[in-house]
């Protein structure tokens, strides 16, 4: 198994994919910093939601990508190859999966930590903001588990489909409809001012935490509401506990299918 991962990731670092979605980042990275600096919403707080939501900009080129170099295993023969070799489908699978994983984080945290970075050396980093630093831990927490949902639906259709075109249309319309059924759902209920979000879908949504905060919260506070704002990262344990779990339990559903599905079908 770990000679299995060490021989994806040597490879994944050796892929023009890899390579092409870094400089994506960076350009993407550039050209948010600009559109903020012109909007003089250049500071870590805008730039922290902005760069971790899944669904903004770079967020979506990370499962585009993983999607092409995903479907390359398959398309040139590398799959095969090891399955010829006497590997077995659930480590080739697995490999797949972790070798994702990394390829998601690498790029996701990079274009997070130079946003961030630059954003709070300019304009600065207001904690009270956000309420205090507890909100800011759980959300990262909230985006780690949505990656880990996110690359397993990659490599879930990648793997089922093997087709660049048909994958990448799925997942795409899946990560927005998702990330924006909050913001519909919040909208809906804007008369009610149900402003904890403690609402049933954030058990059934895996990214409902990000599509909250990213899609109501981000205008508030480029808007100038400061610290006014803070009431709506006031967290139950609740809340907490369904921004990890929800995506987690379906990135092991989709894990598990994809297992499943992969070694039960033939690979040519």
């Amino acid at each position: 198994m770990l000679n299995i991962i060490k021989a994806s990731l040597f490879k994944l670092f050796r892929d023009r994919t890899f390579h092409v979605t870094a400089i994506i980042g960076g350009v993407i990275a550039l050209l948010t910093l600009g559109i903020n600096a012109l909007t003089r919403t250049l500071n870590g707080n805008s730039l922290f939601l902005n760069a971790l939501t899944p669904s903004n900009s770079f967020g979506l080129t990370i499962p585009i990508n993983l999607i092409v170099f995903t479907v390359g295993e398959f398309t040139f023969g590398t799959i095969r190859n090891k399955i010829i070799a006497g590997l077995s489908k659930t480590k080739i699978y697995f490999g797949l999966f972790i070798t994702g994983l990394v390829f998601t984080f690498i790029l996701a945290g990079a274009y997070a930590l130079i946003l961030i970075g630059i954003g709070t050396i300019v304009g600065g980093f207001n904690l009270n903001a956000f309420g205090g630093i507890e909100f800011v831990l759980c959300y990262i927490a909230y985006v780690i588990c949505i990656y880990v949902f996110i690359t397993a639906i990659s490599v879930f259709f990648a793997s089922l489909i093997r087709q660049i075109g048909g994958s990448n249309t799925i997942v795409i319309i899946l990560i927005v409809f998702l990330n924006l059924l909050p913001l519909i759902i919040f909208a809906s209920n804007a008369g009610g001012g149900n402003l904890s979000v403690e609402h049933w879908s954030m058990w059934i949504n895996p990214l409902y935490m990000s599509g909250f905060y990213g899609n109501n919260v981000m205008t508030l506070l480029t808007a100038g509401g400061g610290g006014s704002t803070s009431i709506f990262f006031n967290q139950s344990a609740q809340m907490v506990a369904a921004g990890i779990i929800t995506p987690l339990v379906w990135a092991l559903i989709f894990f598990i299918g994809g297992l499943f599905i992969f070694k039960n079908t033939d690979v040519k």
